[in-house]
C-alpha cells in the first residue's frame, strides 16, 4: 500500500487530513549532502587516484560526485559503478545506495531482488536508511509480498535508530492502526520524535492533532504553529492549510493577502487545491494589484529559511 496524501477535502474548507509517507524508497542522498559533497571535493585528481587504488571511502565520495555532478558531468551509471566498488568492500552507506539504485532503476537496470539483497547487507550493519527501505518494500510490495506487519517491524527498527522518516511512518501506522494496533499515544510520541528533528510531515500531523483535539485537548494556537513550521519548510499541504486559515478566518483574523501568499507557495509546489484557491481569488478579483504585489513579496519572505 503506497503511502501518499490521503483524504483531501475539496474546495476551501480547512484540509487538515492525515499526512502519510510519500516516496516508497528513501533516496538517502539529499540537497544538504549534495552541498557537503561539493565542499569536501576539492582535489578530484587525488580522489580519483585513491578510489582507483581501492579506498572504499574515496570510492563512495567519487560515487557521490558522479551522482550529483560535482566536479564531473552527472553520470548515474558511473555513480553506481563507484558505489558498487565501495559496497563490495563492505561500506554500509554504499551498500544502501546500491540497493536503492537497483530498486529504483537509477544508473542500472531495475532489479528488486538484487536491490533488497544489498539493502539487507546494509541493514545488517546497522544502516537505518536501509532498514527504512526494507520497511518501504514490504509496505508497497516492492520485490516482496505486501506485509504491513513486516513493514512496521522494519520501520520501527529504523525509527529506534533515529531515522526521522521512519519515526513518522511508525507514528502514522499507530495512528491509523495499520501493521500494529491503533494507539494514539504512541502515534503522538513518534510524531514528536520526528518533529523534534524538524521533519515537516510529522510537524503537520502533530499540528492537525492539536488543532482538532484528536485525543488531546484542543489547542489551535499550538496546532497552527506546528503547521506553520511545516509550511515554512516547503510542505505544500501545510502551506495550503495556512492559506485556508487566513482565507476563512479559521483561528486567525481573515487576511486575504496572507492567504494568497501561502496559496502561491502551495500552488507552486503543485497542490491542486491551492491552485484552485488562487484561481478563485483571481477570478473574483479579491485583491487589488497592490495587494497582489504585497502577497507576492510576502510569499518570497515566507519561503526563506527561518533564522
Amino acid at each position: 500500500m503506497k503511502r501518499a496524501l490521503n483524504g483531501r477535502l475539496a474546495g476551501m474548507a480547512a484540509a487538515l487530513m492525515v499526512m502519510v509517507a510519500g516516496s516508497a524508497l528513501a533516496d538517502v542522498r539529499d540537497a544538504a549532502l549534495d552541498q557537503k559533497v561539493a565542499a569536501e571535493t576539492q582535489d578530484m585528481a587525488s580522489l580519483q587516484k585513491a578510489a582507483t587504488a581501492g579506498d572504499a571511502k574515496a570510492q563512495l565520495r567519487l560515487g557521490d560526485d558522479y551522482y550529483y555532478g560535482n566536479g564531473v558531468a552527472q553520470d548515474y551509471k558511473a555513480a553506481f559503478d563507484w558505489y558498487s566498488k565501495s559496497a563490495a568492500q563492505g561500506n554500509a552507506t554504499a551498500e544502501t545506495l546500491v540497493g536503492m539504485m537497483y530498486c529504483k532503476g537509477v544508473g542500472v537496470t531495475q532489479d528488486y531482488a538484487k536491490g533488497l539483497e544489498w539493502t539487507h547487507k546494509a541493514a545488517d550493519q546497522g544502516s537505518v536508511e536501509a532498514m527504512y527501505n526494507i520497511g518501504a518494500a514490504y509496505d508497497n510490495g516492492l520485490g516482496v509480498e505486501h506485509d504491513l506487519k513486516q513493514a512496521f517491524a522494519w520501520y520501527l527498527k529504523s525509527a529506534e535508530g533515529g531515522y526521522d522518516g521512519a519515526q513518522f511512518n511508525v507514528g502514522n501506522m499507530y495512528e491509523v492502526g495499520e501493521g500494529v494496533a491503533q494507539d494514539n499515544a504512541q502515534a503522538m510520541a513518534w510524531y514528536q520524535k520526528a518533529a523534534d528533528q524538524n521533519y515537516a510531515p510529522a510537524q503537520f500531523n502533530l499540528g492537525r492533532i492539536y488543532f482538532h483535539g484528536q485525543g488531546v485537548p484542543v489547542d489551535q494556537t499550538r496546532g497552527r504553529d506546528l503547521i506553520e513550521k511545516a509550511a515554512r519548510q516547503g510542505l505544500p499541504l501545510a502551506q495550503l492549510n495556512m492559506a485556508e486559515f487566513y482565507y476563512n478566518g479559521d483561528s486567525v483574523p481573515v487576511d486575504k493577502v496572507t492567504a494568497y501568499a501561502w496559496g502561491l507557495l502551495a500552488a507552486d509546489g503543485g497542490d491542486p487545491d491551492a491552485q484552485d484557491l488562487i484561481h478563485t481569488m483571481d477570478t473574483n478579483h479579491e485583491l487589488t494589484d497592490d495587494q497582489q504585489k504585497q502577497a507576492s513579496d510576502l510569499a518570497d519572505k515566507l519561503s526563506q529559511p527561518q533564522a
